[in-house]
């Protein structure tokens, strides 16, 4: 288990914050391939909320928030 920064400790206390994630994923570092990525999904959804996660039997649970009506949407590959 990690622990969290002195920053992001108090970042975390403060009364207005907004958080996210942003994730860069780069396939070559150094000119070494690193993954070999396949698309599970392509969708047409509007960019919006999105998670996803890999549960311990191997399938990707996604899950998003559609921008028109703001529901909660859950689809497991």
């Amino acid at each position: 288990m990690r622990n969290l920064s002195s920053t992001l400790l108090a970042t975390q206390k403060k009364a207005t914050r907004r958080p996210y994630v942003k994730v860069q994923v780069v396939e070559r570092v150094g000119g070494i391939t690193r993954f070999s990525w396949s698309s599970l999904y392509e969708g047409e959804e509007a960019d919006h909320f999105h998670a996803a996660i890999c549960s311990g039997d191997g399938s990707l649970i996604r899950l998003r928030v559609d921008p028109a009506d703001n529901k909660l949407y859950r689809q497991k590959a």
